[in-house]
């Protein structure tokens, strides 16, 4: 009999474990057979990807970035499983492109079809050889000390297996006092809230976008930007390229949008765009050397006889490159005198603190409008390079190697939750839009149809119409709010009932009230005794923290994955040794 694994969860990252667990068993001679559970349409692409969601929602990645790898061929001996593309080639993305064209984001559902047609291309062999078993719906429960470990179904069917990796996504969590008392008005037609931003079809259908109507956008960042390209395009709305060196755009109203986007956040920052091309891009990558720099410092540092509790090892180490990059001719910062050691303390001042103020650093409390116009030149080479913005996309290009780093170090819980910490405030650059976005919302200002008035932290006021918005003397009632601040992976607070369940079973526990279950480096969970249980692996956001960097595109194929594969399959070996 096959031993059986089970795989919960089948968007990107499930899809990597499926074709890491079969490549592991090819080349070891191993038969196994996977039970793949999913619940939502399209198997590999997840909600998030799914290949039906509207155009507005896009990639926050360029085309020529994301990186996937392809899939080698796996051969069984009596069937192979055919090699997948890289996502470049399946797109038809020439490799030699012009540097100094812009980047293109692909749609969100363009890499949906990219990931289906990936799994349609593994599953299918499977399937036919009778070793992969789909199970469509929802797992609830799994049982980690029963042997054959137990998978719950919400119809009530168990499923058994000899091991199982928890491969899910984002994950609902408990709404905060603000959001549960905007759903708890949601009475008749009176005003309505959303609680999430997707699928955005669900605001689109709900009748609530509609001529004179305002909408409220809690959040500034991506997923409000796909709100309001969505809530436009979808309504007859089209952007125009007016200006091609600076991406500058015009909208055109189609008649059938809302009156006014409101977005707004606690602080009401807006994200810095990525440079507007590859040419643009290479000025912040670091060169073999500075990168080698980097991780010898931040190894010496883990291996060291003090162990580090906080990230200021991370920022020395970062330091130093940032201000080789700065200073080089082949950036045009902006201009100062100050010594090397005068300037490296002001970006560790600023990386330690996100207050720090300096004229070489972009105010805080400049108005929103101004900010993204000054990022946006940044961006397309028509403006001198500010050090916050030098910094925020060097740390970028630096993130793959300090994740590779510091998933699994040995550090102490507090220290891990503030390097999360760091990294999330680091994302507003970092994890910036393309220039289009930002050109996009501009163009909406200027059109009347989006608001940055009420943007930095606005007092609301709950009224019968809906919500009165107010900042600097001035107001704005909104019919609809929308919640785009996408929810923390924090196990504690996720009410979804698989998750919640783990944290029940006996051992099991978070590595932080931030932060998720505690994995050893294959993705075994490591219970309190210290112990791994080999029956049950978790990849990915679940295991946030024990993993740095889990929700990058990316992040989802490659060396973890693999990892878990290859313990699975010793342990299959092992256990028919032991026979």
């Amino acid at each position: 009999m096959r031993p059986v694994v089970a795989i919960i969860g089948c968007g990107p990252r499930g899809l990597s474990a499926l074709e890491s667990l079969f490549a592991e068993a090819a080349a070891a001679g191993v038969p196994v057979k996977a039970l793949l559970f999913e619940r939502s349409g399209y198997m590999g692409a997840g909600w998030i990807y799914d290949p039906e969601q509207v155009d507005g929602n896009w990639l926050n990645v360029s085309a020529r970035a994301v990186g996937i790898w392809p899939r080698a061929e796996i051969d069984f001996g009596d069937f192979r499983i055919p090699r997948f593309p890289t996502f470049q080639e399946w797109w038809g993305l020439a490799e030699n492109t012009n540097p100094e064209q812009a980047d293109v984001f692909p749609l969100r559902s363009t890499m949906g079809r990219y990931l289906n047609e990936r799994y349609k291309s593994i599953a299918g062999p499977l399937e036919r050889k009778g070793l992969l078993e789909v199970v469509r719906g929802e797992v609830v429960r799994v049982h980690p000390g029963a042997d054959p470990i137990g998978i719950e179904m919400k119809s009530g069917k168990v499923y058994q297996a000899g091991e199982a990796v928890l491969t899910i996504g984002h994950q609902p969590t408990a709404p905060d006092t603000q959001l549960a008392s905007w759903l708890s008005r949601m009475e008749g037609s009176g005003p309505r809230a959303f609680a999430d931003t997707y699928p955005i079809e669900n605001i689109l259908e709900s009748g609530v976008v509609r001529p004179g109507a305002h909408i409220g956008i809690r959040g500034f960042g991506l997923a409000m930007i796909d709100v309001a390209r969505s809530l436009s395009q979808e309504k007859g709305g089209r952007f125009e390229v007016a200006d091609a060196s600076t991406r500058q755009m015009v909208y055109k109203p189609g008649g059938g949008e809302v009156g006014m986007l409101v977005p707004f956040s606690l602080d009401g920052l807006p994200m810095a765009p990525k440079p507007l091309n590859q040419k643009l891009d290479t000025l912040y990558q670091p060169n073999s050397r500075q990168l080698e720099a980097y991780k010898f410092a931040v190894e010496a540092a883990l291996s060291g006889a003090d162990t580090p509790s906080s990230p200021g090892f991370l920022i020395r180490a970062i330091t130093p490159v940032v201000r080789e990059i700065f200073t080089a001719a082949a950036l045009d910062a902006r201009a100062h005198d100050l010594t090397d050691a005068e300037l490296e303390r002001v970006i560790g001042g600023w990386l330690e603190d996100e207050a720090f103020e300096h004229p070489l650093i972009v105010p805080r409390n400049l108005r929103a409008e101004a900010t993204l116009q000054l990022f946006i030149r940044m961006a397309t080479g028509h403006e001198k390079i500010s050090l916050d913005y030098c910094i925020g996309h060097v740390w970028r290009h630096c993130q793959p190697t300090m994740y590779q780093l510091l998933s699994f170090a040995p550090l102490p819980d507090a220290c891990i939750a503030a390097i999360v910490d760091l990294d999330e405030r680091m994302k507003r650059y970092a994890y910036g839009p393309p220039v289009d976005s930002l050109q996009q919302l501009l163009a909406l200002v200027r059109a009347g149809k989006l608001s940055l008035d009420f943007v930095a932290d606005p007092e609301i006021e709950s009224i019968e119409e809906g919500w009165r918005l107010s900042k600097g003397g001035e107001s704005i009632v909104v019919h609809t709010m929308v919640n785009s601040v996408l929810d923390a992976p924090k196990i504690k607070e996720v009410t979804a009932p698989l998750p919640n369940g783990l944290l029940q079973e006996p051992g099991i526990e978070a590595l932080h009230n931030d932060l998720g279950i505690r994995t050893a480096e294959d993705g075994q969970v490591e219970f309190s005794n210290g112990r791994t249980h080999y029956r049950l692996s978790i990849l990915g956001r679940l295991a946030k923290g024990t993993l740095i960097g889990v929700d990058a595109i990316s992040q989802c194929f490659g060396p973890r994955s693999e990892i878990w594969a290859r313990g699975v399959i010793g342990r299959i070996l092992q256990q028919g040794d032991a026979r």
